[in-house]
């Protein structure tokens, strides 16, 4: 095995592969699946929930850089490289959702309030803007890191509560009237599944790699329950995605040099993509609409293009492309405060 300073290059290419799966699963909604519905419910079963991978990822980072780990200096980093640029990017979903138009989905008393609660609790649950849930509740894990760390150091055996963990989030799912605290609650057991094969590297290398054919089946099983609509509870993305997450380290950690070198920038500017792909899913369906419909689109629905493989395919190269450039555009003009303002 790799010794703990050793750069984790297989971690790195799961990022890319995330990230990816990420832009995927926001770029679904957009198409209209109604001609391909057992289709488009498999793509959505496939790419949905995968930030439960970036959950696995950081709870495996943070294990594995923990011996270095100083708890202000932790916060800092993180306040400047997460928290300052979504702050920063949420600005135009902020003005569009409270001074433009109504945000769907919101509480009914929502636009009761004072602006300037409209746009605190926006940023207190991620609201805004679909994706930006995660920064909200991956700042509770940022600040709850020293009992994480005293968990790993003193008390080794409370990874155990994986499996009860797990079955709760099975069981429950990741919705609730509380957002950030519900989606910590639904992704802590995968967030501690990350550390816990940090912590032992070799021996969960090796539990995965003697009972992946049931991680196989599990994964299967998960699918066709979701494709052919089973009832819930349970609620299959959970252990199918945290099948998923063990069997692609495994599997990275034997074969990352197929992928060689490409998916590192990716990888690298992965915050950054999370921050902005979804203002470009939002113009080009914009577009779309216009030019297919000939009327401006503005809030929710009136998916304009055929759901299929090809249309998805397309849609999701553009996205990453334009965000991936945009993104490298900042990087270019910033330099290395690039990380304050869009996360890579």
């Amino acid at each position: 095995m790799a010794d703990k300073d050793d750069y984790q290059q297989h971690i790195h290419v799961f990022r890319g592969v995330a990230i990816i799966m990420i832009v995927c699963a926001h770029t679904y909604p957009s198409l209209n699946w109604s001609g391909s519905p057992e289709l488009g419910r498999l793509i959505d079963t496939v790419v949905n929930q995968t930030s439960i991978f970036f959950f696995f990822i950081a709870g495996y980072l943070f294990q594995h850089l923990s011996d270095r780990f100083s708890y202000s200096r932790y916060l800092r980093q993180k306040a400047k490289t997460v928290v300052l640029p979504y702050l920063l990017l949420s600005i135009p979903a902020l003005l569009v959702f409270t001074l433009m138009i109504k945000r769907v989905g919101m509480w009914w008393w929502f636009y009761d309030l004072p602006i300037w609660q409209q746009i605190g609790l926006f940023l207190l649950t991620g609201k805004h803007l679909a994706p930006l849930w995660f920064v909200p509740t991956i700042t509770m894990f940022y600040l709850a890191a020293p009992l994480f760390l005293w968990i790993d150091r003193k008390w080794p055996q409370g990874y155990w509560l994986i499996v009860p963990l797990l079955a709760l989030s099975t069981y429950v799912g990741r919705g609730g009237q509380l957002g950030p605290l519900n989606f910590a609650m639904y992704l802590l057991p995968v967030y501690l599944l990350g550390m816990a094969f940090s912590h032992d590297k070799e021996r969960a290398l090796g539990l995965v790699q003697r009972w992946w054919p049931a991680l196989v089946g599990l994964s299967v099983l998960c699918v066709v329950g979701e494709v052919y609509e089973w009832a819930s509870p349970p609620f299959r993305q959970m252990p199918f995605k945290a099948s998923l997450t063990l069997l692609f380290t495994w599997l990275l950690w034997r074969h990352h040099r197929v992928f060689g070198k490409r998916l590192d920038y990716i990888a690298e500017v992965s915050f950054g993509i999370f921050f902005i792909h979804a203002y470009y899913i939002s113009a080009i369906k914009m577009l779309t609409v216009y030019v297919l419909e000939g009327r401006i689109y503005l809030g929710e629905g009136a998916e304009a293009i055929p759901g299929n493989v090809v249309n998805y395919l397309l849609y999701v190269g553009v996205v990453l492309t334009l965000t991936v450039a945009t993104l490298w555009g900042a990087k270019a003009l910033l330099g290395s405060r690039s990380r304050m303002f869009v996360g890579a």
